[in-house]
């Protein structure tokens, strides 16, 4: 029984797998606000349910979320500012009675290096 129950959900999260919205690039630990921001975005077609959602530079996020079953625009942001970045991050879906919902937090890098950023959307189901 306890095979079952282990290939039932492994089958699981092959069919519903963490879907991420990234972008991999060099960041200066001394950003300004005058510097551009950078932005990532896709086009994601979710199933209803529940997902954790996390941004993956910030600490933003939310767990259990309900989201519709539709399709979404999904964008990650990062401005930078005065020694930190602020990260945006926003699933806007096509069904005009939904509204868009957003995460945002900011971060304080360590070093001058290569990052990979932006946010997870994780099934709950």
């Amino acid at each position: 029984m306890a095979v079952l129950g282990a290939s039932a959900t492994a089958s699981a999260a092959d069919e519903f797998p963490t879907a991420y919205n990234t972008k991999t690039q060099r960041l200066t630990d001394k950003p300004e606000s005058d510097m551009d921001p950078s932005c990532v975005s896709r086009r994601i077609s979710l199933i209803a349910g529940e997902y954790d959602w996390e941004q993956t530079l910030a600490l933003g996020s939310r767990s259990n979320l309900y989201l519709g079953s539709g399709m979404y625009t999904w964008e990650d942001c990062l401005y930078p500012d005065d020694g930190f970045y602020v990260q945006q991050t926003s699933l806007n879906p096509d069904n005009p009675d939904w509204d868009t919902i957003s995460l945002t937090d900011w971060v304080e890098l360590d070093e001058e290096r290569t990052y990979t950023w932006g946010s997870l959307l994780d099934p709950r189901f």
